[in-house]
């Protein structure tokens, strides 16, 4: 059975976890706006992870070359015999001794873990993961990773790269050498140890800072920098953002950000506004007020999450809407709702083996929050299992759904 759906009912997270509990074998399928990722499982650990727009391979000998592992020839040259063998290019790289097994499976599992990694940061997108689906990799390149090792490297980005992100801002920022004297004795002065009194005897940086600190030249943006460096996208923008800011890097320039197609500088914008016909003008402005009207009414849903629903309720949303806007948005919630608790039960269904005998079995399991089993008005969303399939309702809407977990 396909588990499917989308990023923002079921997160990355919880969909390696799951794979990984279950120590599933097949391919997980990520889409997000053109982007295309593909990450293979085997017995629940990560063996490979592939682009559409960019296959690995062709990536893989790109880093090799600035990473200086391998030659601009080489790689041409066990490219050439790539397409006359049809073999693959880490076999041919490995078979010619243009790099050892070593470093290539060193190589691959970082390209793979960046891969991987990055997905971490999608906020929506679709997924699918399909068991029947036949794993295709190198059995003697590939490197397993557990799902758990990622899902705690994942954790690490996500908590750590929005402070990343605020120092780098973009991957196409340039950045330089600060006028601060660099020690040349190895490793690292202890915490606290960095400001005025260490610029003074010289600063100094460890291995791996001194790497990424010597690949910062005035040229290069982020992304080269990335690509040329030996260690993780996240390691190496994490130590960017450190070397940022103590001060040894500093901007060199930053390209002018590109306007969207069509796009018209403000004041032309205004004109062209005012030069609306009163009907689009209008429509407009009717779709602002909807987004606002919708954004005070889920705080006012917030505000009664812990009260008693009833007058209380009403009396508040009355004082904001009108009834007929109620009613529409209560709809709207509730068909949400019966979305999200019809994508639990798909989830209940994989790991148990079993549909759940009600929905509080999916609040037991940690799949959805109390509240995710209720309709908006406090009552617990109808629940029927009828010869293998399973019914969804909503009393207040005399909408029904029926669903066969095993399609």
């Amino acid at each position: 059975m396909a588990l499917k759906g989308t990023l923002e009912d079921f997160s990355l997270a919880d969909i390696f976890q799951l794979i990984g509990i279950q120590k599933k074998t097949g391919v997980l399928t990520l889409k997000r706006s053109g982007e295309v990722v593909t990450v293979t499982f085997v017995d629940g650990d990560v063996v490979t992870a592939d682009a559409l727009q960019r296959r690995l391979e062709d990536r893989l000998g790109t880093v090799l070359v600035k990473s200086g592992r391998l030659t601009e020839p080489q790689l041409q040259e066990a490219l050439r015999i790539q397409k006359n063998t049809l073999k693959r290019l880490g076999n041919v790289l490995v078979e010619n001794k243009f790099i050892d097994a070593a470093g290539l499976r060193d190589a691959l599992q970082v390209q793979i873990g960046q891969m991987v990694y990055r997905l971490f940061r999608w906020r929506d997108g679709e997924y699918d993961f399909s068991q029947d689906a036949r794993p295709d990799y190198d059995k003697e390149l590939a490197v397993p990773m557990s799902a758990e090792s990622i899902l705690m490297e994942g954790a690490r980005i996500l908590d750590e790269w929005p402070m990343i992100e605020k120092s780098i801002r973009s991957f196409q920022t340039i950045w330089r050498h600060a006028n601060v004297e660099i020690s040349a004795a190895a490793g690292r002065v202890a915490a606290g140890g960095a400001g005025e009194g260490e610029a003074a005897a010289g600063i100094t940086l460890s291995d791996e800072e001194r790497l990424v600190h010597a690949l910062v030249d005035g040229k290069r943006t982020v992304q080269e920098i990335v690509e040329r460096s030996t260690l993780s996208e996240f390691d190496t923008c994490r130590i960017l953002h450190e070397l940022i800011g103590r001060q040894l890097l500093e901007e060199s320039r930053s390209p002018a950000p590109r306007a969207a197609a069509g796009a018209r500088p403000p004041e032309k914008r205004d004109q062209a506004v005012r030069g609306l016909p009163p009907l689009v003008v209008g429509l407009a402005s009717t779709i602002l007020v909807g987004l606002l009207a919708g954004t005070l009414y889920l705080r006012a849903q917030g505000l009664l999450a812990g009260q008693a629903r009833g007058e209380a309720r009403g009396a508040m949303l009355a004082a904001l809407f009108l009834e007929s806007d109620i009613r529409d948005m209560d709809r709207a919630v509730a068909r949400t709702r019966l979305q999200r608790v019809d994508r639990a039960i798909q989830v209940y269904f994989l790991i148990q083996r079993g549909l759940p005998e009600s929905l509080r079995n999916l609040v037991t399991a940690r799949l959805l929050r109390p509240e995710g089993i209720l309709d908006p008005w406090g009552r617990e969303i109808g629940y029927e299992v009828t010869g293998g399939a399973y019914r969804l309702s909503l009393a207040a809407e005399s909408q029904t759904q029926i669903h066969d977990p095993g399609e």
